[in-house]
């Protein structure tokens, strides 16, 4: 009988199917109700109609047969323009013969010609529709016969008018920047050029010699001299050449490329290979052919030898090593190294191939060296850390139950979560998400006894498991997966090109899933979660698919990492190995040069402004005033020194950092060096246009000071600014966000074609999933037995599936229906007990086989079906997710519409990692970076993008060097010196190593932040020529306090470190934090003060949590978004319900600017406060000082007051420190130290009050003031005494007063 099949054929929706009526699926297509209507086709209602006819992807349904509005084309409100355009696109199309024309002229170079004009006139959607039509066959005809016309033999002058008239236009047409961004045309644009290229590299070699002899030629034409035209013609074809060669490697064997790159360079002036140089460099690169322009300086001593140095023994990576590979994932070249560990890599005992600072020393040379060094070394600082965690849970689990220790969080590296008793129990996908696994796990024994509330809220509260997290899957099988918890509510079906029962379908399995939907609290034993593989791994997804389920319940556990999320590490490491491959890192040669030097280098200026007739127009600096800055002549700085509000060393970084491509300014605390970076950044934009930089890129360490840097330059203008991420906490730059910005745009016809097609390959890709994923669940059913037997077993399939058999797999006999496939397995003869292997078995009738040996065939059906329907679930996989990351691009496509056009984008160096493949479409030319000094190098040099010709790094290097992970990679471990990975670039070219040059840097002097006697602690010990501006002076003394510098000397021992908590690794000192507490009171109680302009500092995060418990019922807290990131990753930030409820009233009823700030050290650099109150916790006596060792945070802390800085801590404990040496020397000399605190009434300041201990405070300050009584017939208390807020309040009642006066008395008696 017919079997028919209700499966739909993915094949015939494709258009691909060749089995036509014969085919075993339904090709029924989709009901047209709900079926998208096509655009109406431009061309249909001109004059000259759609010259496609029945072919053209637009409808051609007239808007009458619609209802809509039918007005005459004539009436139409579209702008002229707009037409004009579009009759020259499709006059154009008309200059490609037609197939199977005969006797039409090709006119090539009327049809490059008009393809330039429509390029030329930077509407979007014409220059997509130009390259897309390029790159089809008709298109790539065309440019062949461009090619054809560019043959050897021609006469120069002829073969010179072919170039002007064809080839040049169609080089500008394909290099124009817009269209070499962008994304949506990158597979048109490498059809072209891989075209180009031809066979073994003949089209591009004959293409080539010809274009050079006519670049030759145009260049060294005295008559017909055209200086612009040559020069856009040498910009032009150098930048196709590198497509050329960056697409197809096979250039680097050919040795004519090689001739052509030698032959352009020297038959070419350098002047007109100025403005191509970057191209032709990279050429050069990718052949392997020697750069032509050394660095300038005559301080070279040699070249660095190339020869793997094995002075010192190192085990090699890769196949380098002696000893040979460590694991399946240790590679020589990085890019073949996959981000997370692999299985055999957790598993390896063997040490990690880690590089060491010194170049020489490197696997490979160069710049290729340096990318391979931070690769590694950032990967093993991040990445290490959880291979390290879960290499102890793997070995936990090795051991027999019953001898298993229960797993305990680390406090020596990354902290971890173990959860137990996992299974995986199914398999989901996700329109958006794509492959989703459910998990299952006990239930922490914290939540055990808790109602179905409070399990809620404990894992609100804890901050387990929350979207995004990190965690790896470990059974004891050895198999290690990672995932990320992703948001458990399924997304809604699309309603667009389904009919109605197919919609109706579709939203009854979504309320499905969203009934089924994970919780992690509902149940009261176990917790389940959605998970998301990180990486699609077809042996891991073959893996899940065979144990889902509880039948393999294993010792399987879940591995946390808390606070470390994928996106913070994962884009820079990728982007790393993509310049492994590239090496078009700007300015390599003073980053990485290849010659050793032994002193300072001259640094050209940017390359844009070496071009002729260009100067600096420097208006913005000096009030609008005519003046210029010309790089390489002299600058007379008489009308910037008059006009400018700058000082004099920040006028001097700022003409320096115009001067030089690579430029580098220092800047010590509160010398204004956000203030210069905005000037630099105002005169860039005020030479935008004649540079033609494009976009001016901000790149920041942190939100908050990138918030801030944007906020000055919007309140000075910048209109055409974007800042890039979400986590801005700042109102004026709500409207600034990309995602805002990118709504006003639109997308062009080509690329909602583009889309609509991808969404329609997409939801076929979804319905095939949907059907395979639940064939997967039951393989050994009735209908993939049946369909697999016919297909590869039609003897069986006959046997099995004859006459009678129903669609279900029933028979009916003698009137009852029973299964077929369940009574061939139990229906063996008694007389047959053999046991052939399943190959023979697969010769031989059904009928003639044992009860076993039909049970193993069975199991061999099921298997291989199974195999089967895995392949094709794979397979579907990748073209679902080849077919998003296409979609995503197009997506994206608008948001980079919008980068191009800005002036300003303002991005964090995490933010930059995550978008640089659109940054790097952006056709930025300068970057300007602050917190230079805190960065790593590995995310500045990614931040370097190849379009990039001028970069001005801003920090100081004596401040806080960047953070890491690690101690034994920090350069003040004696262990990390050889490592020195928290050095960053800015501080490396600063101090160079031996052997590479030392770049110039220009330094601020004058700091306008502190009063002189807090300043003098910096000066003297790290920055000797720093400056304090008049205005300092002036600050006003500290009320309620007697000094505005002083150091509590103490001896109150530190807390002892629980064991085992996460306390445990931090520091506390209980005896400081109520000193502390106590000290802020009696500060904020002068009535002077407000919350905002205190600030309470201290380096260890056990203590800032202390800090935030003690001082909240007191005061509104605001603790940073890194500090309580901080503390949330070290499990520190635990608060029970009530805390949360009184923190959070506490809040409410101010605004961030009247909270109390306090922060560790680290996460305080680049902010500031009236007054600093600063705790250093550390008292024992080993005399150990902790973090506080270093003078980069030593200089921090000690820079951040402006009216008075009070310091408690332990000098016997600081001392050993030779920086705190000197500081507490300084302070001696001039009194600032002693073991009590002198606090003054500001109208009273003969009257000594000392306070020593916390409770001294209440005594002798109880309301933040000295007492003073007057005993008459009744107690009064003195307004001259009291806070000025404290006065005003209780004035209006006698009363109030005298029980105020009377509860100082009887304190002070007792």
């Amino acid at each position: 009988m017919e079997m028919f099949n209700t499966k739909p054929c993915f094949e015939f929706r494709r258009g691909k199917c060749s089995y036509g009526k014969k085919c075993k699926f339904s090709h029924e297509s989709k009901p047209s109700s709900n079926t998208p209507q096509k655009e109406i086709c431009p061309y249909l209602r001109t004059s000259k109609g759609c010259f496609r006819g029945q072919q053209c992807n637009f409808s051609h349904e007239t808007v009458a047969g619609h209802g809509a509005n039918t007005q005459s084309p004539q009436s139409t409100a579209e702008a002229p323009p707009r037409l004009e355009i579009e009759t020259s696109f499709r006059d154009w199309t008309f200059l490609i013969p037609r197939q199977n024309t005969l006797f039409r002229v090709v006119e090539t170079g009327k049809f490059f010609k008009l393809a330039w004009d429509l390029i030329s006139k930077e509407d979007t959607e014409t220059g997509q529709r130009v390259i897309k039509k390029l790159a089809t066959e008709e298109g790539l005809a065309m440019i062949k016969t461009l090619i054809d016309e560019n043959v050897d033999g021609v006469e120069l002058e002829t073969r010179l008018r072919c170039f002007k008239e064809r080839t040049l236009p169609f080089f500008r047409t394909i290099s124009h920047p817009d269209i070499l961004s962008s994304l949506i045309l990158e597979v048109p644009l490498d059809t072209i050029c891989t075209f180009l290229f031809g066979p073994n590299g003949c089209r591009a070699i004959n293409l080539f010699k010809s274009t050079t002899s006519a670049l030759g030629a145009l260049a060294w034409d005295e008559e017909a001299k055209d200086e612009e035209l040559t020069s856009i013609a040498v910009t032009a074809s150098l930048a196709v050449l590198e497509r050329i060669v960056e697409l197809n490697q096979s250039a680097q064997v050919i040795p004519e490329f090689t001739t052509i790159v030698n032959d352009i360079s020297t038959a070419i002036p350098g002047q007109y290979l100025q403005t191509g140089s970057r191209s032709l460099a990279r050429v050069r690169q990718r052949l392997g052919v020697g750069n032509l322009m050394p660095v300038s300086g005559d301080h070279l001593v040699g070249r660095k030898s190339h020869q793997p140095v094995f002075e010192v023994v190192q085990d090699l990576p890769g196949a380098l090593s002696e000893l040979g590979p460590r694991h399946d994932n240790d590679h020589a070249d990085i890019f073949d190294i996959k981000i997370l560990p692999t299985t055999q890599e957790i598993q390896s005992l063997r040490l990690e191939y880690l590089p060491l600072s010194d170049p020489t020393k490197h696997h490979v040379p160069g710049l290729a060296g340096l990318l391979d060094r931070q690769f590694r070394l950032l990967r093993e600082d991040t990445v290490g850390q959880l291979r390290d965690a879960v290499q102890t849970e793997c070995k936990r689990l090795s051991k027999p139950v019953n001898a298993q220790p229960q797993p305990r969080r680390q406090n020596n590296g990354v902290g971890k979560f173990i959860y137990q008793n996992v299974v995986l129990l199914r398999l989901e996908f996700d329109r958006k998400r794509g492959l989703q696994v459910v998990a299952e796990f006990d239930q922490p024994p914290a939540v055990a006894q808790k109602g179905v509330k409070e399990r809620e809220q404990w894992w609100t509260n804890t901050k387990q498991l929350q979207i995004d997290a990190l965690v790896c899957f470990v059974a004891p099988t050895g198999r290690n997966i990672f995932f990320s918890v992703c948001d458990p509510t399924p997304t809604p079906p699309s309603r667009g090109g389904y009919g109605g029962e197919v919609l109706e379908a579709r939203l009854a399995r979504y309320r499905s899933a969203s009934d089924k939907r994970p919780s992690l609290f509902k149940n009261a034993n176990r917790a389940t979660l959605m998970l998301s593989l990180v990486e699609d791994d077809s042996e891991d997804i073959t893996w899940i698919n065979d144990h889902l389920g509880n039948a393999h319940k294993l010792q399987q556990s879940l591995v946390e990492f808390p606070g470390i999320l994928l996106a913070s590490f994962q884009p820079t490491l990728q982007a790393l190995q993509k310049m492994s491959r590239t090496l078009d890192l700007p300015f390599a040669q003073f980053i990485a040069p290849d010659t050793q030097y032994a002193g300072n280098v001259d640094v050209p200026p940017p390359a844009y402004s070496r071009k002729p007739g260009f100067s600096f127009n420097l208006e913005t600096l000096v009030g609008g005033k005519q003046l210029r800055l010309t790089p390489g002549q002299p600058f007379d700085s008489t009308t910037l020194r008059e006009k400018s509000t700058l000082d004099d060393m920040q006028q001097l970084s700022t003409i320096n950092a115009l001067r030089s491509s690579l430029a580098l300014i220092q800047g010590p605390p509160g010398t204004g060096k956000s203030y210069t970076g905005v000037a630099i950044i105002r005169a860039l934009l005020r030479n935008r246009a004649a540079a033609k930089l494009g976009p001016i890129i901000c790149v920041c360490y942190t939100n908050h000071a990138l918030d801030q840097l944007l906020e000055h330059l919007v309140k000075d203008g910048v209109k055409q600014l974007i800042r890039l991420g979400s986590r801005s906490k700042s109102e004026i730059l709500q409207n600034f966000n990309l995602r805002y910005i990118s709504k006003e745009f639109s997308s062009t016809k080509v690329e909602g074609y583009e889309k609509s097609q991808l969404y329609e390959s997409l939801n076929i890709a979804l319905d095939e999933i949907e059907v395979l994923m639940a064939d997967l669940r039951k393989p050994g059913c009735w209908d993939n037995i049946k369909n697999y037997l016919e297909e590869y077993h039609n003897g069986h399939f006959k046997q099995l599936c004859g006459p009678g058999v129903d669609e279900q797999g029933f028979q009916e006999v003698r009137g009852k229906k029973s299964n077929v496939l369940h009574n061939w397995i139990n229906g063996a003869p008694k007389r047959i007990s053999s046991s052939r292997p399943v190959p023979e078995l697969l010769r031989n009738n059904l009928k003639e086989m044992s009860h076993s040996e039909r049970l193993a065939l069975h199991r061999y059906w099921v298997q291989q079906i199974t195999r089967e329907l895995t392949l094709r679930f794979l397979h579907v996989l990748d073209s679902y997710r080849h077919t998003n990351d296409t979609l995503k691009k197009c997506h994206r496509e608008l948001d980079l519409r919008c980068l191009i056009r800005a002036q300003v984008i303002g991005v964090t160096t995490t933010g930059l990692a995550r978008n640089l493949d659109i940054l790097r479409r952006a056709q930025a030319k300068v970057v300007v970076f602050e917190e230079a000094g805190e960065v790593l190098e590995a995310h500045t040099l990614t931040a370097l993008l190849p379009s990039v010709e001028h970069a001005i790094l801003i920090g100081d290097h004596e401040q806080l060097r960047p953070q890491i992970n690690n101690y034994e990679f920090q350069h003040d471990n004696p262990r990390g010196a050889k490592f020195s990975l928290d050095i960053s670039l800015f501080e490396r070219l600063v101090h160079p190593q031996p052997g590479y040059p030392r770049l110039p840097y220009s330094s601020l002097e004058v700091q306008r932040r502190m009063y002189p006697s807090i300043a003098e602690l910096v000066r003297s010990t790290l920055y000797p020529k720093l400056q304090d501006h008049s205005s300092v002076s002036t600050h006003p003394e500290v009320d309620g306090m007697r000094k505005r510098l002083f150091w509590l000397d103490h001896n109150k021992r530190e807390d002892a470190s629980p064991f085992n908590t996460a306390q445990s690794f931090s520091k506390t000192n209980t005896w400081e934090v109520e000193m502390t507490a106590a000290l802020v009171s009696h500060l904020v109680r002068q009535g002077i003060y407000r919350n905002e302009d205190i600030a309470v500092l201290t380096p260890y995060l056990g203590q800032l949590q202390m800090l935030k418990q003690r001082l909240r019922s007191s005061f509104a807290i605001v603790v940073g978004d890194r500090d309580l990131e901080d503390l949330e990753t070290n499990g520190l930030d635990g608060e029970s319900e009530e805390d949360m409820t009184a923190t959070q009233s506490k809040v409410h009823k101010t605004t961030l600017l009247n909270a109390l700030r306090i922060a560790s050290v680290d996460n305080f650099q680049g902010e500031e406060a009236k007054v600093i109150v600063i705790s250093l916790v550390r008292s024992n006596d080993e005399r150990k000082c902790g973090f506080l060792k270093t003078s980069n945070r030593i200089n921090v802390l000690l820079s951040r007051a402006r009216h008075g800085m009070y310091i408690i801590g332990n000098t016997d404990t600081a001392r050993p420190v030779p920086m705190w040496d000197k500081v507490i020397t300084m302070l001696e000399k001039k009194g600032n130290i002693g073991n009590a605190l002198a606090l003054c009434c500001p109208r009273h300041k003969e009257t000594e009050i000392q306070v020593s201990e916390p409770d001294d405070f209440s005594v002798l300050s109880p309301e933040g003031g000295y007492v003073d009584m007057l005993v008459s017939t009744s107690v009064i208390l003195s307004r001259c005494m009291m806070p000025l807020g404290v006065w005003s309040a209780a004035k209006g009642s006698n009363r109030g007063v005298t029980i105020l006066a009377q509860s100082f008395v009887e304190t002070r008696a007792i």
